[in-house]
């Protein structure tokens, strides 16, 4: 951030690392944007002349102050980062490369399998200078098996994983998530192994090789889907809004529009009927327990729709707030942001006089210290003076 004190970055619990990132797109970087957050030193390798192609991702695009465009999915992607523009198929710049890896703590890419290694940056390679380096590598499919060479995005993964199938309402179209869900999932537990490699590297002075891929972390953030498949054989349906084990818990229609409410256990369940006026359903054997309301799912969803059609949501939200119920209006993203910047939110400005970008905050809170913000990086702004640190050995890298 701005004017931020050099004892400042010095609290962040990652001060002193450096991070390589040849990664581009989103998991890759929105792991090592995390990791910056938390102080380390991220250095974004980009190939000279186009770099990173989320710069292109837009509109939206925010200008500096010579009007130039900045992609907002970039700068979202890439806070507290350095740029060093290489041609990774000379030998020069494959030379700079493996110079910069021989003093990073972790080096990260998301290259088709192989390429890193053909490029001379893979694991086996950049190890035998560096024992105690953390070597993360993200892909769509992983490093070995028969789908490796296949090109792994995010909505393939969310296609492929069952998640748009299961996403949908009962008989309808598939429906995609509107973030790279399979991509942010696979940044956080990137950054969890890298976090957890390092932990060790403390204790044995060696480092990890790591392999995530977007499949693998796209199944196992869904877990209860697939847990029903392995443990019981039964194929996970498609929900919707619903949540296929609770019931009532989905968006429902008022006359106005649209909120979310359910009813998690026994006691809400009866406090939703009360504050509905329906106390008739506590009656009804059909509705006694969660399993039998999920198995009269239709006819519980129809009777509250019929219940709820005549009343706006602002004065169903407060009657069920009223009564302990979740719910929640389904807003826009410039509602919410509009009301956390009225409660002193969690957004983050920074930058300086030539470009201010505005993010939401890491969310995470940690006793002591405030995480850094600064602005992303012009494509190879920081090339020179990085790679002349290399060549007269200062510690400027």
């Amino acid at each position: 951030m701005v004017g931020e004190s050099k004892d400042a970055e010095r609290a962040l619990p990652l001060a002193g690392l450096t991070v390589l990132d040849f990664t581009r797109a989103v998991a890759g970087p929105y792991c090592t944007m995390l990791l910056g957050d938390m102080g380390a030193r991220v250095i974004k390798v980009e190939e000279a002349g186009s770099g990173d192609e989320t710069r292109a991702w837009g509109p939206p695009f925010a200008a500096d102050s010579q009007g130039s465009p900045w992609s907002t999915y970039f700068v979202s992607m890439n806070r507290n980062k350095e740029s060093v523009a290489l041609d990774l198929k000379s030998d020069e710049g494959r030379s700079a490369a493996r110079a910069l890896a021989r003093r990073a703590g972790v080096v990260m890419e998301n290259f088709r399998p192989g390429v890193a290694g053909r490029l001379g940056i893979g694991y086996e390679e950049l190890r035998t200078d560096n024992e105690g380096l953390v070597y993360c590598s993200v892909s769509g499919f992983g490093q070995t098996g028969p789908w490796r060479d296949r090109p792994g995005y995010d909505l393939m993964v969310q296609a492929q994983s069952g998640f748009m199938h299961t996403s949908a309402a009962p008989g309808g179209d598939p429906v995609k998530a509107s973030f790279p869900v399979a991509d942010i999932v696979t940044g956080l537990f990137a950054a969890q192994a890298i976090l957890a490699a390092l932990y060790e590297r403390e204790r044995t002075g060696r480092g990890r090789r790591i392999d995530v891929s977007l499949l693998d972390c796209m199944l196992a953030a869904m877990a209860p889907q697939t847990a029903a498949w392995l443990m019981t054989g039964e194929e996970p349906p498609q929900a919707g809004t619903a949540q296929p084990n609770i019931v009532p818990y989905q968006a429902f229609r008022c006359r106005d529009g649209h909120i979310v409410a359910g009813a998690a256990n026994q006691r809400q369940w009866e406090r939703f009927c009360t504050a509905l006026g329906r106390p008739e359903w506590l009656e009804d054997a059909r509705f006694a327990t969660n399993p039998r309301r999920n198995q009269h799912r239709e006819a519980l969803v129809n009777g509250i729709e019929a219940a709820l059609s005549g009343r706006d949501c602002a004065g169903t939200l407060e009657v069920l707030t009223g009564h302990g119920i979740p719910c929640a209006p389904v807003s826009t993203v410039s509602a919410i942001l509009d009301q956390l910047e009225e409660q002193g939110g969690r957004v983050a400005t920074f930058g300086d006089a030539a470009f201010t970008a505005t993010t939401m905050a890491n969310p995470v809170r940690l006793s002591g210290s405030a995480f850094r913000y600064r602005r992303p990086p012009l494509l190879g702004e920081h090339t020179r003076v990085i790679l002349d640190s290399l060549k007269d050995g200062s510690d400027g890298f």
